[in-house]
């Protein structure tokens, strides 16, 4: 990083820096944990974590009742980040068997549309895709290969990003359902960008301009405070949202500075504490603190020269996991909380529970999507 842009980084961020409750003090308080000490209840926790998927998958391979793919999907996630070696053991199993179900369920490599208050599609497609994407990355690399089609789960992984494609709205977004190409909102838009990256990342072909449109929607989707959109142009700065298109925008291989130190703001503004309280519009904590960790780690990677920016983000993560192990219940899994609690009744503790395990998980960095620079691929044998 050059040392103009370094200066850039620390103009705007002495702007707001009083406004940032998390940045703002470096004090500790009373209740807060040394950093080796937090470190190992994170170890715990995420260990309980997988012990409860481990026990309470389906015996189909599935997790979750009402979203079934996408939980699935995530489950299978958290299992990939948490080793070097994710295949081996009951764990290893565990995976196997989720993406089995995954594979088995998907016709042409499209994922049925799940739910009962909202019917939605690219959830289950855009995951599914990343699941698969990363399960495919992974056994590129791994000593011990899992004990599935990996062939298979390429073609479908090569099939399913031309579906997420096809289904891309006339703005660049994507709706919950396929077909309806004049509707867009940015939590799906942000499915299924996730998953474009994640193929193209382990050398599956994506169109540029399909995930160059998808990138651009979510750029002008940020409101004048540093939030984003849920609608292009509603008005409205969504809490997780918003950190979901920071975690998205990290991606893109050309970084749109403004863009996302504005991003960045406003969730230091917001702080942790924030997305773990009942707040207007979309409270979906769990989902917020996912991508706000994957936000911030990637936002850390970037800026890793700069000492506060650094130190910034590593808080921002350090209080989330705050939040998700105060949360974390006797059993190991985590309960549901804010929409999908009140909307979804019937819908398990799977949903809550990979979506925490997966962000303890975070900062461990095994996932392609969860680092700025591609994995490089193993060079093919000559034949």
């Amino acid at each position: 990083m050059t040392s103009s842009r370094l200066l850039s980084i620390a103009l705007l961020l002495a702007i707001d820096f009083a406004s940032a409750p998390v940045a703002r003090s470096q004090d500790k308080t009373p209740d807060e944990k040394k950093p080796e000490i937090q470190a190992k209840d994170v170890a715990a926790a995420r260990e309980k974590g997988l012990d409860w998927l481990t026990k309470n998958q389906g015996a189909d391979g599935s997790w979750g009742k009402s979203y079934t793919i996408g939980i699935t999907s995530m489950g299978c996630l958290a299992f990939l980040s948490a080793a070097d070696e994710p295949f081996t053991g009951e764990r290893g199993k565990a995976l196997v068997k989720g993406l089995q179900f995954l594979l088995a369920n998907q016709k042409d490599a499209m994922f049925l549309a799940q739910g009962q208050s909202v019917r939605t599609w690219i959830h289950g497609q855009g995951f599914a895709t990343l699941a698969l994407a990363e399960a495919h990355g992974r056994g590129l690399h791994c000593k011990v290969k899992p004990d599935i089609d990996s062939k298979k789960i390429r073609a479908v992984v090569a099939e399913s990003v031309k579906q997420i494609a096809k289904n891309q709205s006339n703005s660049g977004g994507w709706w919950y359902t396929p077909g309806d190409l004049n509707r867009d909102e940015g939590a799906t838009t942000v499915c299924a960008v996730q998953a474009l990256v994640s193929a193209e990342n382990y050398g599956i072909e994506i169109d540029p301009k399909v995930i160059d449109k998808g990138f651009e929607y979510l750029r002008k989707s940020q409101a004048k405070d540093g939030g984003f959109n849920y609608i292009l142009g509603d008005g409205q700065s969504m809490k997780g949202g918003t950190a979901a298109d920071v975690a998205t925008l990290a991606l893109m291989k050309k970084y749109d500075f403004a863009v996302m130190i504005n991003g960045y703001k406003f969730l230091l503004k917001f702080t942790p504490a924030g997305m773990s309280a009942e707040h207007q519009p979309w409270y979906f904590p769990h989902y917020g603190h996912y991508y706000g960790t994957m936000g911030m780690h990637l936002l850390g990677q970037e800026y890793k020269d700069d000492k506060g920016f650094r130190d910034n983000t590593a808080r921002y993560i350090a209080e989330t996991q705050k939040e998700l192990l105060a949360w974390q219940q006797e059993d190991g899994g985590w309960p549901n909380k804010g929409w999908i609690k009140d909307q979804e009744k019937a819908e398990s503790n799977a949903y809550a529970t990979t979506f925490a395990t997966m962000t303890l998980f975070v900062p461990e960095a095994r996932l392609s999507i969860y680092n700025r620079a591609a994995p490089k691929l193993p060079i093919k044998p000559k034949e």
